[in-house]
């Protein structure tokens, strides 16, 4: 008799799902044994051929467990290189290299991208094994409960003051006018600078929320990335009010 090939365990990935994740909170190789214990007992019931089945099984499982292994060293690669884009994204802005900053944002949303998938493909795995439970979906915080990502616009930066300010005092002489006016200016150029200042601060921010989850959580990435976006052209803006004030 020809031993009967488990059912399920023929194809461990799909490069067509998509799915999200978070780190396992349960051994997964343990759990992993229990399951094909189980399933070999019972198919040598069936059988009665255990040693073809035996074979059949553990390449099962060390495939399967080899795609956790890669899920996993993923994630850790994910959150080192979003932790580099965070400081990129951040010694781009202080020099002034906007034209840097779109390859930055698109090589995140290239690497979230990658993650989810590679998500989907462990919730594939884990079915297989029978450990749905252990994944990611009942790890993460639903959408609901969490943070919402934090949002910037213009009226949350700091105030460029005028000289016409109604709080500037009276001017005497024409002397007192111009020192005032290189007063201000001195005081204008601080403002926007600052304000460029607090959107990089923000950017950087987002990128770390983003990098202490391995970019796992396609709806955080999704509101982060989009924020980012925003937020950069904000900074152009306030980039291009500087320059009209230096000119």
């Amino acid at each position: 008799m020809q031993p009967t090939r488990p059912i399920g365990m023929e194809d461990l990935t799909d490069d067509g799902r998509q799915g999200v994740r978070t780190e396992l909170e349960h051994d997964p190789l343990e759990t992993a044994r229990t399951h094909v214990r189980a399933l070999l007992h019972h198919i040598r019931m069936l059988t009665g051929e255990p040693g073809d089945v035996l074979d059949m099984a553990l390449q099962t499982a060390q495939r399967a467990f080899a795609e956790i292994d890669a899920c996993n060293s993923l994630l850790d690669a994910a959150s080192e290189r979003a932790h580099a884009l965070a400081r990129e994204l951040e010694d781009h802005l202080a020099e002034e290299d906007s034209d840097a900053v779109p390859g930055l944002l698109d090589e995140l949303d290239t690497l979230a991208a990658k993650v989810a998938v590679s998500e989907a493909e462990r919730q594939v795995v884990l079915r297989i094994l029978g450990m749905e439970d252990a994944g990611i979906e009942g790890a993460r915080t639903p959408t609901d409960d969490r943070d919402p990502v934090p949002t910037l616009t213009a009226a949350g930066l700091p105030r460029v003051p005028s000289l016409y300010d109604a709080e500037q005092p009276g001017y005497g002489t024409l002397t007192d006018m111009m020192a005032a006016r290189e007063r201000i200016a001195a005081q204008r150029a601080a403002a926007h600078a600052r304000r460029s200042a607090v959107v990089t601060e923000h950017m950087t921010e987002i990128v770390m929320l983003l990098a202490n989850v391995s970019v796992s959580d396609p709806a955080l990435n999704e509101e982060a990335l989009t924020e980012l976006r925003h937020s950069y052209a904000l900074w152009l803006a306030c980039a291009d009010e500087r320059q009209r004030d230096n000119s």
